[in-house]
């Protein structure tokens, strides 16, 4: 007894964590990470981020659930004490409170206590979902019919410094995603949560959800390029005119998204009545959800496919998830399920929409394992095509996954990635999150919860907008707020899909839709979707080719989708960062200036990464003028060479061949040629533009790998350092040693680079060696100095320096 109490004073006092065996259980937390306190549990995880649990019976969750696949974090220091009745739990970063023998978790029983800039916040958590006022928004199921701003649930980041991550109800999964179990059922109180005190150091709160719930996955890097999508019933024919039309113009394309007219069709006079309601052309197709290609307008589906992969093109299918009584794939469906299959109750109901008076409209649950499994083989012989993914527009009918702490969009979504690796495929699904369709566009499925795993599984598509100046300023804001979600791939309908909203019926999908859209809207829209991690254009029958508009908002449409295409090296490595950090490719303004209130006012603003900011032009004309708040430091504009010190907003009249972006100096900006479609791996001659400013430095690490595949899970994939410092008089770019290496990598690089904003050089040396002026090329008009380098090998250090006589010698 006496050793007891000489060691229960050291128990109080403090518990620091130096080592601990990593668990076999892949979830599991060390115990040594963690504090009990009667029927409270907490688990440090980091030093921004503590597990918080209460169980009456004292039965704690060690699994992976839906949301969280990982608890095995590396040692934190933190202490463990009790002060005037109260658990205190005190890390680097946050302090934990907790009234004892207080019971279940409450606002005014336990609290956290973060740095926020200069100042102490306290915040009380409360559960079930209670909004937090300083809340920076994360994410949205949809925005199917919207032509205005919509609310968003809540994401991680808050200008209170915290968030509180409720996974109680959540459930079971293991991280491959290909089973669940709920909760057990627990006598008394449970709630088990996850405190996030990242205080307004945002990257790290970000990196702390990445830990916990898992990466986002990397696209294949043709994704990054141009796709163009089109609710159109076109034929295999239309479509190999449409790429010779690409061709023609001299505009890329890597991606075409087949809309739901490339199904079967099962009822043609219904189909024709339906066409004059949709406002389709007469005797298009009615396909909504046939589970095979309609062979009047694909005769060889395999041979189709086969011709797209060879133009360099990926290729994507719609479908809506459910089956016509009709369809010769009905019965073995049906038969394969159970016979559990049961009519559509959505309203309107989908025998709607699949135009068929003579058959039914059946859904599936795809909680049930086999109406699962025959669900995804209808895939099955479509896949044997040779196609590249899956587009799941769920928007009207009621198939449904309802469970207890069971997401329903998470859990499709994820079948749809698993279903995808399974063909070797990197896509992931290409949905809408977070919610079911039942619950409808603003749902919240699980508490949300479910929408913080979206990130490992899913690009979201936003659904079927209207064309309006406040929509296309808000998908700028929205598509940065769902970073706060971890969810680095949003994708929007560039043009709208609907078009500006029509008089007598609003922004309505199914009767209202405008062809053409005014051409700054298309200009300003199109140019959005380059600085957008997806360039996808897309319209309800509407027009969305440059040529479509020809003059002024042609030249400009066409030059800014070669732009996109030459930015893709770019793109591909900021998907990468996404996958390694956590970090959004295009990043609110708070996440690098969180303590200047203008990086909260300006939502329409972001960051592509780190050094290159974008303001959205939402608004009409040919210029079109422009708000823009510069932030602190030395930016300059990417198309006029104007240089700006922020902070401070600036008034920019912006044509339709320009665009407000401004790179920062010491910005390293990787570009390929003009290509006519991406290849799957990196060209061997690229050019790297930087922006040396007077005083300046700058980093890029380029990153590459076969593109395709998942190696670069497993270290397949190369690293080139590229530095970049500049001082009065001289710039030096440093291209490092190559790290790593892939299957098809090459050996050796040809570079361009591009000095921007320096003044003619007295001298260029690579590696030392002065280039005589054939070796370069200096622009007066832009004050730009090219320097060409030969292909040389990767494993070799370059050295590119320019200035006043004897820079670099």
């Amino acid at each position: 007894m006496r050793g007891s109490r000489r060691l229960l004073p050291l128990l109080l006092l403090v518990v620091t964590v130096l080592g601990c065996q990593r668990s076999s259980t892949p979830s599991a937390s060390p115990a040594s990470a963690q504090v009990r306190d009667g029927h409270a549990r907490f688990t440090v995880l980091t030093p921004t981020l503590i597990r918080v649990e209460y169980a009456d019976d004292d039965r704690f969750e060690d699994g992976t659930t839906q949301t969280v696949v990982n608890r095995d974090f590396a040692p934190v220091a933190f202490s463990s004490t009790v002060e005037d009745g109260k658990r205190v739990i005190r890390t680097a970063a946050m302090t934990l409170r907790y009234r004892q023998n207080s019971g279940a978790f409450t606002a005014d029983n336990l609290s956290v206590q973060v740095q926020t800039g200069a100042t102490t916040t306290t915040g009380q958590p409360a559960w079930g979902g209670a909004a937090n006022p300083g809340n920076l928004g994360g994410w949205r199921r949809g925005l199917d019919n919207e032509q205005d701003p919509q609310p968003l649930h809540d994401g991680l980041l808050s200008r209170n410094g915290w968030f509180l991550l409720d996974d109680s109800q959540t459930v079971l999964m293991p991280p491959d995603a290909s089973t669940y179990t709920p909760r057990p059922a627990h006598q008394g109180a449970y709630q088990d949560g996850y405190l996030f005190g990242y205080g307004h150091d945002y990257p790290q709160g970000l990196a702390d959800l990445r830990a916990l719930t898992g990466p986002a996955p990397l696209l294949p890097r043709k994704a990054f390029g141009v796709w163009f999508s089109r609710y159109w019933a076109y034929s295999d024919a239309e479509l190999r005119d449409l790429r010779a039309q690409f061709s023609a113009h001299n505009v890329p394309l890597d991606t075409l998204s087949l809309d739901t007219d490339w199904k079967l069709e099962h009822n043609a006079a219904g189909c024709a009545v339906f066409d004059v309601v949709a406002g389709a052309r007469n005797g298009d197709p009615c396909s909504w959800n046939g589970w095979d290609w309609n062979r009047a307008l694909f005769p060889d589906p395999a041979a189709f496919v086969t011709w797209a992969h060879g133009q360099g093109l990926s290729l994507a299918l719609n479908v809506h998830p459910s089956i016509d009584s009709d369809d010769p794939a009905f019965a073995a469906t049906q038969a394969a399920s159970g016979n559990a299959l049961t009519t559509d109750t959505a309203t309107p109901p989908c025998t709607l929409y699949q135009a068929d008076p003579l058959g039914q409209c059946y859904v599936f649950d795809w909680t049930q394992p086999k109406q699962l499994a025959a669900y995804f083989a209808l895939h099955a012989p479509i896949e044997n095509t040779g196609i590249d993914f899956w587009w799941l527009d769920w928007c009207c009918d009621g198939a449904s996954a309802t469970a207890t702490g069971l997401t329903a969009d998470t859990w499709i979504n994820a079948q749809y990635a698993r279903d995808n690796a399974r063909r070797g495929q990197r896509w992931p699904a290409f949905s809408r999150i977070g919610a079911s369709f039942q619950e409808g566009k603003a749902g919240v499925g699980n508490n949300g919860a479910g929408a913080f795993a979206e990130h490992r599984h899913t690009m979201h598509f936003t659904g079927d907008t209207c064309a309006t100046w406040q929509m296309l300023a808000y998908e700028a804001q929205f598509t940065a707020s769902e970073g706060n979600i971890g969810l680095p791939y949003v994708t929007h309908d560039i043009g709208s899909f609907l078009g500006p909203p029509q008089a007598t019926t609003g922004c309505n999908g199914t009767l209202g839709r405008t062809a053409h859209l005014p051409d700054d809207f298309y200009v300003r829209w199109l140019q959005f979707g380059v600085f957008q991690p997806l360039e996808r254009l897309h319209s309800h029958h509407g027009d969305r080719l440059p040529w479509d508009y020809p003059g002024a908002a042609e030249t400009a449409a066409s030059n800014f989708l070669r732009l996109r295409e030459r930015l893709v090296p770019f793109l591909y490595t900021l998907a990468r960062q996404a996958y390694d950090t956590g970090l959004p490719m295009t990043r609110a303004l708070y996440l690098q200036w969180p303590e200047l209130d203008e990086a909260y006012n300006h939502p329409s603003e972001y960051t592509l990464g780190a050094d290159l900011l974008v303001a959205t032009v939402a608004a009409a004309g040919n210029p079109a003028s422009v708000s823009v708040w510069i932030p602190p430091g030395q930016w300059t504009d990417y198309f006029t060479g104007e240089t700006f010190t922020g902070p401070q907003t600036v008034t920019r009249s912006v044509s339709y061949d320009q665009y407000p972006v401004f790179l920062r100096s010491g910005a390293i900006l990787p570009t390929q040629a003009d290509l006519p479609t991406s290849s799957a791996g990196s060209p061997d001659a690229l050019t790297l533009t930087v922006w040396p400013g007077d005083n300046a430095s700058g980093a890029l690490d380029l990153y590459d790998d076969e593109g395709q595949g998942f190696g670069y899970r497993d270290g397949a994939y190369r690293i080139m350092p590229i530095r970049m410092s500049s001082t009065p008089g001289c710039a030096r770019l440093t291209i490092g040693a190559a790290h790593g290496s892939y299957a098809g990598a090459l050996t050796q690089q040809a570079w361009t680079v591009r000095f921007v904003g320096v003044a003619q050089p007295q001298s260029v040396r690579v590696n030392g060696n002065v280039l005589v002026v054939g070796g370069w090329q200096y622009e007066a008009a832009t004050h730009t100095l090219a320097v060409q380098v030969p292909a040389t090998s990767v494993g070799m250090v370059l050295r590119v320096d320019a200035g006043v006589a004897g820079c670099g010698a």
